[in-house]
C-alpha cells in the first residue's frame, strides 16, 4: 500500500468497521489531508442509516418505538428510492395504525430528514421524501 505524504508529514487516515445485523462486513478507509470532523460525522451517519436500513429487512427492529414503525413502513413501500409526501406515507401507515395523526408522521420524517435517513426536496405543500442510499462503486 502506497502511503500518501503530504509536504514531508503522513497524510491522517481513519479507518471504520462495523458489521451489519445480516452478516455482511463494512470497512471504509478514509485518507488526506483534507479530512475535518463534519466529512467524518457525514459518513458515520451514512452507516448508521445503512445499519437501520439492515435492521429493518432482517426484522430486527424493535416494534415498540413509534419513530422505528414509521421508518419500517418508509422502507417497505418507499425503499426503492421513491419520492413521496408526508400525506403519502399517512395514508399506508394509518392502515397499521388507525390512532396515528398526520402531525405525528411529520415529526417522525423531520427527525428522520435531520439524522440523515431521509431525504428533503422542495417547499409546503409540494415537499417530497426519499430514502437516503449510499452509492458504492466498485472498483
Amino acid at each position: 500500500m502506497q502511503e500518501l505524504v503530504i509536504q514531508g508529514v503522513m497524510a491522517p487516515r481513519i479507518k471504520i468497521e462495523d458489521s451489519l445485523p445480516s452478516g455482511e462486513k463494512i470497512s471504509l478507509m478514509i485518507e488526506g489531508g483534507d479530512l475535518d470532523e463534519a466529512k467524518i460525522l457525514q459518513i458515520l451517519s451514512m452507516l448508521k442509516s445503512l445499519k437501520a436500513s439492515s435492521e429493518v429487512e432482517t426484522g430486527q427492529v424493535a416494534e415498540g418505538s413509534l419513530k422505528e414503525r414509521v421508518w419500517r413502513i418508509i422502507v417497505e413501500n418507499f425503499g426503492d428510492g421513491t419520492w413521496f409526501s408526508l400525506r403519502d406515507l399517512y395514508n399506508i401507515a394509518i392502515r397499521e395504525m388507525p390512532d396515528l395523526k398526520i402531525t405525528a408522521v411529520s415529526t417522525y420524517v423531520t427527525r428522520l430528514v435531520s439524522e440523515g435517513r431521509l431525504l428533503k426536496r422542495g417547499t409546503k405543500p409540494n415537499t417530497r421524501y426519499r430514502i437516503k442510499t449510499l452509492v458504492v462503486e466498485k472498483a
